[in-house]
């Protein structure tokens, strides 16, 4: 019965993240010179690349105490908040090599967390065409409030004396008509109190904690221009390295985790695309890293064997993240 709640809430979860528009809009860039098409589409996607990789990082532990010879199963979400200022880009012209900014005049355009009621338009300085780009999604319009929920499903296994071994796993899971995505990742989890003079007398638990995951979504693209092909594939690789700290009072476990993010996304459009003038094949490519400091604290509820653990994340998109599992140490 827990098994299919999980899956339940996994897929429920999932379908609010494939109401977002992004990778579909892509091909709106496609008449702009191939390297202002790839910068364009870097800004344009940075923030959802950013909530999901920071959200993957996230939800790895609600103790820093590893099990003897038991296991942990738990569902998880994680609200990533958007901050303002990610809800736009600012357009820089000497950034480009042959593109202008016609409005919005303050040189300020949506990315795919902005407001859905500007569409940037642009012009091409070299053959004085003209565009639309892609307008934002509006997150607290579609949501009720600004943040994108990431779902998970994890175990986590005592393998050997002070180490838990923890894996993640998606099989590819169609969230819409066009979209689809999948997932798996592992982390490990090892005591480190044993390295301590006096070590196991001590009142808390501290551990070393690393985690990485992987994402895979597929995004059909297509109607915009014929051609054949016509796919956006982004692959997101996230990892993290954390210290961690938790003390036990009787059903409760208060938990803290000081550490390091790292993300790597990298995103292509993929088929032919005849856009008048030209055929373009695999027009768009970006890769882009973004790193930083991380600190969680969050408390833990244990009811037997269900647990319920919820935690808040100081990062630069804070998270929320909360959870329930069966845990048996």
């Amino acid at each position: 019965m827990f098994l299919r709640i999980t899956v339940l809430t996994l897929v429920y979860l999932l379908l609010g993240i494939g109401r977002l528009k992004c990778q579909d809009d892509l091909s709106d860039f496609l008449l702009a010179h191939p390297d202002d098409a790839n910068k364009l589409t870097g800004d344009y996607v940075s923030p959802l690349a950013k909530g999901f990789g920071y959200a993957a990082n996230n939800g790895w532990y609600n103790s820093a105490k590893p099990h003897s010879m038991g296991f942990d199963l738990m569902v998880t979400a994680t609200a990533v908040f958007v901050p303002t200022k990610a809800h736009f880009s600012q357009f820089i012209k000497s950034e480009y090599k042959d593109l202008d900014l016609l409005s919005p005049s303050d040189n300020m355009v949506p990315t795919v967390f902005g407001p859905e009621n500007i569409n940037p338009q642009y012009l091409v300085s070299s053959t004085g065409e003209t565009f639309e780009g892609p307008t934002g999604n509006s997150l607290k319009e579609k949501f009720g409030f600004e943040a994108v929920l990431f779902p998970m499903v994890q175990l986590g296994v005592g393998v050997i004396p002070n180490t838990d071994l923890k894996v993640r796993f998606m099989p590819m899971l169609k969230l819409d008509d066009d979209l689809e995505a999948k997932m798996w990742g592992v982390g490990v989890l090892h005591k480190l109190n044993d390295y301590f003079p006096s070590g196991d007398l001590l009142l808390v638990d501290i551990s070393l904690f690393g985690g990485f995951t992987h994402i895979d979504t597929e995004i059909q693209i297509s109607g915009s221009y014929p051609g054949e092909d016509q796919l956006g594939i982004q692959n997101l690789n996230s990892w993290t390295v954390e210290g961690l700290i938790s003390y036990d009072l009787s059903a409760f476990t208060f938990y803290g985790g000081l550490g390091y993010n790292g993300i790597l996304s990298e995103l292509e459009v993929l088929g032919t695309y005849d856009v008048g003038n030209e055929i373009l094949v695999d027009p768009i490519r970006v890769k882009s890293t973004y790193n930083g400091i991380k600190a969680t604290v969050g408390i833990r509820v244990k009811l037997a064997i269900i647990s319920l653990h919820a935690g808040y994340t100081f990062n630069e998109y804070n998270l929320v993240t909360a959870g329930i599992g069966i845990n048996v140490n």
